[in-house]
């Protein structure tokens, strides 16, 4: 009997069992698509249900709104709605009217406002420049004298130039002529030109770029003792400065030998 059982195993060959598991593959993926149709129909049938039951709801409200029209309150009857129409036509014509008068008499008065106001006024008309006193950064001041040492009789002849080496017109107040040159030895003030000599005269303008050059004579008085003092000074050495404006000159050394 073991025999016949081993003999019918051993006939199965191997073709017969890979179609027998092909055919066992097959049968269960058609039962899986059954099943997956049947849910799918199923699930269908349920939400058409619902559609036609929202679709009933929604038709038997409209119908039992059908019938409704709102009742006419009590303010709202013919006449006086016409009544309260003409007034708000009445209203907003006369409201037009009155924008329309405004907007016109606006109009030329802001035209007016505007020429006026293009008009050319007093402040914008240019105006002069200043001129004002010379300062050190205007003025480049310098004094010479004619030798240098004097002998007895030799009076030290003395001359002022100064330059505005800036570009615009400055003053020297006092006049151009009202310079000033001051003299010491050592330490002692010996003799100041403007003290007793210069005359005050009205301001003189300086062009730019313009040099002027003032002369005087020192005559070797001593006029620290007053302007009338006949005292004059001994040999030595001496140093005079030149200012303009308050702007000196490099000193100049004077010699007096006799």
């Amino acid at each position: 009997m073991s025999e016949n059982v081993d003999s019918q195993v051993e006939e199965v060959s191997p073709e017969v069992y890979r179609r027998r598991r092909i055919v066992a593959v097959l049968i269960l993926v058609l039962v899986l698509l059954l099943i997956i149709g049947l849910i799918s129909w199923l699930a269908g049938r349920g939400n058409s249900s619902d559609n036609a039951t929202a679709t009933a709801s929604t038709s038997t409200s409209a119908e039992a709104f059908s019938d409704f029209s709102q009742r006419a309150t009590e303010s709202a009857t013919p006449s006086e709605s016409a009544e309260a129409s003409e007034s708000a036509n009445a209203s907003e014509s006369a409201t037009a009217s009155e924008s329309a008068e405004a907007s016109e008499s606006a109009e030329p008065t802001e035209s007016a406002e505007a020429t006026e106001s293009a008009e050319p006024t007093a402040s914008d008309s240019p105006t002069e420049a200043v001129v004002t006193a010379c300062t050190a950064a205007d003025l480049q001041v310098s004094l010479t004298a004619d030798r240098t040492s004097y002998a007895a009789g030799q009076n030290p002849a003395l001359a002022v130039t100064y330059t505005n080496t800036s570009g615009n017109p400055c003053i020297v107040t006092g006049g151009a002529n009202n310079v000033d040159v001051n003299i010491t030895s050592g330490p002692a003030q010996v003799y100041n030109y403007a003290q007793c000599y210069a005359n005050p005269v009205a301001d003189a303008e300086v062009a730019a770029g313009a040099t002027n050059t003032t002369a005087l004579t020192w005559d070797r008085s001593l006029n620290v003792l007053g302007c009338n003092t006949a005292a004059t000074i001994q040999p030595g050495y001496y140093w005079a400065t030149a200012t303009v404006n308050g702007v000196a000159s490099q000193p100049v050394r004077i010699i007096v030998t006799g």
